[in-house]
C-alpha cells in the first residue's frame, strides 16, 4: 500500500500595517473634561498618562477589585480622575500625593468636576516624606514622580502594598528610573514585568510601564 504525505504550507500572520496609526483608531476621546485636560497639559507642557494608560489603570484597578488605592503624583488630576472611578465602582478610596500646591489645588477641583470629591483624597507634599507616615494597607499603588526617586520609594510602595497587591510605574524607559528597574527586578519580594509600548497621547508616546505583584 502506498502512502502519500501531504506538506502543509505554514502560515505567517503579518502585523497590521502602520500598526501605530491603526491602535490610534481604538483610543476613546469622548470624555469633555478628560479632553480639556489633555489640551491643557499639552499647552502647559504637563507629563500625563493619557487616556491609554489612564484606561488600563482603570481596568487593573476594576479587576483586582481595589477597594484602597494610593497615587504617587497627581499633576492636575488626570490618572486620578480614572483611579477615582474605579475607586468609586468598587466602593473604595483614592490618596494621592503631589509636591506642587498650586496642581494639588487643580486636581482637587478636577477630583470634584469629575463627582470624585467623596472617592479622592489629594495630600499636598513630598510623596518620600509622606509614604512613612501613612498607615494601612493599599490594594494598588500608582507611581508617577520623579524616576530618580522610584527606588527610594520602593521599600514604602512594598509596606504599604497588601500581599498580592499591585504597584504600577509609570514612565520606567527613563533613565532615571534605572535604579528602581534594576532593584525590583532583582528583589524576591516582588515579581515584576516591564512593557515597552506605544502608548498614544502618553508623555512620552513611547515609553515603558512596569507592573509588579507585591509577594
Amino acid at each position: 500500500m502506498a502512502f502519500s504525505i501531504v506538506r502543509k504550507e505554514t502560515v505567517v500572520s503579518e502585523i497590521v500595517d502602520e500598526p501605530e496609526a491603526y491602535f490610534s483608531r481604538f483610543v476613546k476621546t469622548d470624555d469633555p473634561l478628560l479632553r480639556e485636560l489633555e489640551m491643557e497639559a499639552e499647552a502647559e507642557q504637563i507629563p500625563i498618562v493619557g487616556p491609554v494608560v489612564g484606561e488600563l489603570l482603570y481596568v487593573l484597578s476594576r479587576a483586582i477589585g481595589a477597594r484602597s488605592i494610593l497615587e504617587l503624583g497627581t499633576a492636575t488630576g488626570y490618572s486620578a480622575i480614572f483611579l477615582g472611578r474605579a475607586c468609586a465602582d468598587n466602593a473604595g478610596l483614592l490618596t494621592t500625593i503631589e509636591l506642587d500646591p498650586t496642581l494639588a489645588a487643580r486636581a482637587r477641583k478636577n477630583l470634584a468636576r469629575a463627582g470624585l470629591q467623596d472617592q479622592a483624597s489629594v495630600i499636598c507634599g513630598d510623596a518620600l516624606a509622606q509614604l512613612p507616615q501613612i498607615t494601612g494597607t493599599f490594594q494598588l499603588i500608582f507611581m508617577d514622580i520623579e524616576k530618580a526617586d522610584y527606588a527610594r520609594a520602593l521599600p514604602e510602595c512594598h509596606r504599604l502594598l497588601r500581599a498580592g497587591g499591585l504597584l504600577v510605574a509609570d514612565n520606567v524607559a527613563f533613565a532615571g528610573a534605572d535604579r528602581f528597574n534594576q532593584a525590583i527586578f532583582s528583589d524576591s519580594r516582588w515579581r515584576p514585568v516591564s512593557l515597552f509600548a506605544f502608548l498614544p497621547k502618553h508623555s512620552p508616546e513611547r515609553d515603558a510601564l512596569c507592573l509588579a505583584l507585591r509577594c
